[in-house]
């Protein structure tokens, strides 16, 4: 008869060798996904270089869904994405990349990068507020208000008064004695239907204002209110325009006009010849 067979013992395997082994299996994976990286990006590199940016966006696009924090690519592939018409696509990577600055608390490159979104994409809103609020956080009130004038502009559509008056108003929390901003301000508000908010901004700025700017006031407050006393006061305020622009009399005045107080010399009384003298 054989001898019986030993029971199969199982090899016995530390925590610390089975981490190495998986720590192993993940450099390998990572290795491979960096050499697969490496690959896309130079062709992509490639098709951008011949002029075929259709197939370089897709090729960046490959490398973003395998690696989402690639902050190069994305760089790389937003301006183009604007280029090619796809606004809010290239928005949203310009915001991952500044979340990611802002996250590594290097606020220049966040808002430099909110700077180049604003100039890409200059139709996406929450572009320009980021943008004004991350100066407003850096103590960059003059750049922050300029960034807020600027984005209204881009922003005077009809479907687009809303984001318009939010930019304005932000801005006047800065500047809230502004002419130029409340007078734009208060057409938003008339052009949104807003006549006690637009009406009240212009009767701010009828005390403040005076000449043209005084002029558009009141046309403005007429054609809201319809009131015969904002028609008079229009008119009125070309009298007082015209009053003011008048030049200031300088003429001056001949010397032999002006009193100056003097004695003039009388004429002298002719001698009579039957002069009575004395006895």
């Amino acid at each position: 008869m054989s001898p019986a067979r030993e029971p199969y013992e199982p090899i016995q395997i530390t925590r610390s060798e089975r981490l190495n082994e998986e720590w192993r299996a993940l450099a390998t994976v990572l290795r491979a996904v960096r050499g697969r990286e490496s690959q896309l990006l130079t062709e992509a590199h490639r098709e951008r270089n011949k002029g075929h940016d259709r197939a370089a966006i897709r090729l960046y696009r490959r490398i973003l869904v395998e690696n989402p924090r690639n902050i190069e690519v994305a760089l790389r592939v937003a301006p183009m994405l604007a280029w090619a018409g796809e606004g809010f696509e290239a928005w949203q990577l310009y915001r991952r990349v500044a979340l990611e600055y802002a996250r590594m608390k290097k606020y220049s490159e966040c808002l430099a990068i909110y700077r180049e979104a604003c100039r890409y994409v200059p139709f996406e809103f929450e572009a320009w507020r980021l943008c004004a609020e991350l100066q407003l956080k850096m103590k960059r009130l003059d750049g922050a208000f300029e960034t807020l004038i600027d984005g209204r502009m881009h922003f005077g559509g009809p479907h687009s008064r809303a984001q318009a008056i939010a930019l304005l108003t932000r801005a006047r929390e800065i500047e809230p004695w502004d002419d130029h901003l409340l007078m734009d301000l208060a057409t938003l508000y008339a052009a949104n239907d807003q006549s006690d908010l637009a009406l009240e901004i212009l009767s701010t700025l009828s005390c403040r204002t005076s000449g043209a700017m005084l002029r558009r006031v009141r046309l403005l407050q007429f054609r809201q209110s319809l009131s015969f006393r904002f028609f008079f006061l229009w008119l009125r305020a070309f009298g007082r325009s015209s009053d003011e622009n008048a030049p200031p009399t300088n003429e001056r005045v001949p010397d032999d006009i002006v009193d100056t107080g003097a004695k003039r010399p009388q004429a002298r009384r002719a001698s009579s010849p039957f002069r009575v003298t004395a006895a």
